[in-house]
């Protein structure tokens, strides 16, 4: 916690702000009026869609839908 003070406040005397997002490597502060790499935006979203889930109880495969998330049987 107190690293990314010192961090943040080494930046502000360097006139600086920071244009990624926390946990992000590589240059994550920018000098003003300049963009950096990524947007101060972006946020990253994990999204694992499976095509084919397989249920024990039935013994049975089905296919998933990615846009409404229903199960069809193979």
């Amino acid at each position: 916690m107190f690293q990314s003070l010192i961090a943040s406040f080494n930046a502000w005397l360097r006139r600086e702000t920071r244009v990624t997002p926390r946990g992000v490597r590589g240059r994550i502060y920018a000098r003003t009026g300049e963009t950096g790499p990524i947007s101060a935006r972006a946020t990253f979203k994990p999204t694992i869609t499976p095509s084919r889930v397989y249920r024990a109880a039935e013994d049975a495969w089905y296919q998933c839908d990615p846009v409404t998330g229903t199960l069809t049987k193979e």
